[in-house]
């Protein structure tokens, strides 16, 4: 928005213009700005739902997932007949039906570092501190600063990382280390009302960074313990001997496609073989999800971890499955780690029933996968 702020934008805006220090200035700030936003779950959520009356010019969504019914309590933006549809795409329409002037963008894939290109901020909600260090080094190659966030069990954090800054800081300032992300929401919980704090204070950056209404995160990380809802502040700076991380000694474990898989299980009924008792040179199928997860559907013959003998299985490959691939890809690395070749199924369960291969259910004794 570069020309004559409009009647309908006014009314929207109105309540930030009336801020000291904002007025037409901060509204016509806004309006010029481009947003580039990595996730639209717990975290994007409230991000976009308070970015989409701000008065931005243009926001962008990545997020290659769908809908699940486990995400609405917890993901703002979704409604029950929103289950199944894509992320990206239905949190694109709920912000253009608050602002209609906003140009939305809605990316139904990863992450990609091309991405940030055109963008003023980047405000990354993925959750994943694999993709946090593409962006942070995507950013830092452009010169864009963005706002990082993330929330796990009753724990939450928040900064903004600006590598082109006067004082220069980004992620790997905080993570020197090369980790691999650690935990989830499925296995580890999150309390609902954390993401909507946590992406509030994400979505309060956006406007500090572009309008200047208040002083945004930048060297500092606010962390908040929501057993007792105390909030704490660390400063943080790049110091002399600072440093980008090691890469992993592993690369990423390789991985299959749905379709690829499914062909591979259907080649094994021809043989009148099952996947839980592999022929020579047969891959078990290892899903990694919880009990809870499970229960909504499995790949016919898959097995769990705790089901795999550690003497008659030790060296057998693996094809492992989890909800999308994130925790697939950790097991993965420990059991390529200790000498197991271990593939991770590309986008996860989620992938395989999206395209339509065939599901099975737990068996009446829950202490079996059926085949």
């Amino acid at each position: 928005m570069t020309g004559e702020v409009s009647d309908a934008r006014r009314r929207l805006t109105s309540r930030t213009a009336a801020l000291a220090g904002a007025g037409e200035r901060a509204v016509r700030a806004l309006g010029r700005a481009s947003v580039l936003v990595v996730g639209a779950g717990g975290l994007g959520a409230p991000v976009l739902t308070y970015l989409a009356g701000s008065g931005l010019g243009r926001v962008t969504i990545v997020d290659h997932d769908v809908v699940d019914a486990s995400n609405l309590a917890r993901q703002t933006l979704f409604a029950t007949a929103d289950i199944g549809r894509s992320k990206a795409e239905c949190a694109a329409d709920r912000v253009r039906g608050v602002d209609p002037e906003l140009e939305v963008v809605a990316l139904t894939e990863s992450f990609r570092p091309e991405h940030v290109a055109g963008h003023d901020v980047v405000v990354d909600a993925a959750d994943s501190v694999a993709v946090t260090r593409a962006i942070s080094d995507a950013c830092a190659a452009a010169g864009v600063p963005f706002v990082w966030g993330t929330v796990l069990g009753l724990d939450g954090q928040v900064s903004v990382f600006h590598d082109g800054h006067s004082e220069p800081i980004d992620f790997h300032d905080l993570h020197p280390d090369a980790l691999p992300d650690e935990g989830s929401c499925a296995l580890d919980g999150v309390l609902p009302a954390l993401c909507g704090a946590i992406g509030s204070v994400m979505a309060a950056q956006v406007t500090a960074l572009v309008a200047g209404i208040g002083e945004p995160l930048l060297g500092r990380v606010l962390t908040v313990d929501a057993r007792r809802w105390r909030w704490t502040e660390s400063v943080l700076r790049r110091g002399p001997g600072s440093r980008r991380p090691d890469p992993l000694v592993e690369d990423a474990p390789p991985v299959i496609a749905p379709a690829a898989l499914a062909a591979e299980l259907a080649r094994r009924a021809e043989r009148a073989e099952l996947a839980a008792q592999p022929a020579p040179g047969d891959r078990l199928l290892v899903d990694v999800r919880t009990p809870v997860e499970l229960a909504t559907g499995v790949i016919p013959g898959s097995i769990r971890p705790d089901d795999l003998d550690p003497v008659a299985d030790a060296t057998t490959a693996v094809v492992v499955i989890c909800a999308s691939g994130v925790r697939a890809t950790a097991w993965a690395r420990t059991a390529r780690a200790a000498g197991r070749s271990a593939t991770v199924l590309d986008g996860g369960i989620e992938a395989w029933r999206r395209e339509g291969h065939p599901m099975a259910s737990i068996s009446a004794d829950a202490d079996t996968i059926a085949g």
